[in-house]
């Protein structure tokens, strides 16, 4: 396969949203997020489906570039053969069904799509067009153990956030410098501004803290472990 460095990933996103602007239910708007789902189905014509796609219900999505057969799996738990066509994404029911998860289902569905767009690009790389691609959710950054995985996570953080949306994002919820500390202890007023533009976003907080860092927007980040900064004053009230 061939490997692609982030500049090319952030290359094919921006083509790619430019074309999902020019998408009809856009006509003369001013488009503020990306909905995965009018990608995928609108721009892209893939088709969305949801089962359990693993016993442990981990899997989180599925998809393939060619026809072949699958398993999923009812609510009761009991195996059902499912048929890829070459251009479905299958994604965990639960994540569809749980509001909670909902930064989470999307981000699955702009990764399934990662994966099509660019098989699209590579159609003649067998190693690429004969597989079934799954996604758990858990591929490390660093170091790389699927570069495959690496290229699908990173394609779609840029699907979902491209540098358009979230610089006018950070304008709208009075961010326009960039986040210095992300912390809801000792930043609380930052904290609280940068949660409502992840959700206005329809992403997680976690998928909004390293993109943003990967755009050199956020400079550190206690999301997980807020107590950690010690060292850090309160900011002021006023």
């Amino acid at each position: 396969m061939r490997y692609l460095s982030r500049n090319d990933l952030e290359k094919i996103a921006t083509h790619v949203f430019n074309d999902y602007k020019l998408l009809p239910q856009f006509a003369g708007q001013q488009v503020y997020h990306v909905d995965p789902e009018i990608l995928a189905g609108g721009l892209c014509s893939l088709h969305i489906d949801h089962f359990h796609l693993s016993k442990d219900r981990l899997t989180l999505g599925m998809t393939a570039f060619k026809e072949i057969g699958v398993e999923v799996f009812d609510d009761s738990g009991q195996p059902l053969f499912y048929y890829l066509d070459g251009r479905t994404l299958l994604i965990e029911t639960d994540l569809k069904d749980d509001p909670a998860q909902y930064g989470r289902y999307h981000f699955t569905v702009a990764h399934e799509t990662a994966h099509q767009i660019l098989a699209d690009l590579h159609p003649t790389d067998r190693a690429l067009q004969n597989r079934v691609v799954r996604y758990r959710g858990d591929s490390p950054q660093f170091p790389i153990h699927d570069w495959s995985e690496w290229q699908a996570d990173n394609l779609a953080s840029a699907l979902l956030l491209p540098l358009e949306i979230v610089h006018g994002a950070l304008h709208r919820f009075d961010l326009e410098h960039g986040i210095g500390i992300l912390n809801k202890v000792y930043r609380p007023k930052e904290y609280r501004r940068f949660c409502e533009m992840a959700e206005f976003l329809g992403v997680s907080k976690q998928a909004m803290v390293i993109r943003l860092k990967r755009l050199g927007l956020l400079k550190k980040d206690y999301l997980q472990n807020p107590y950690a900064l010690a060292d850090v004053e309160k900011e002021d009230d006023d």
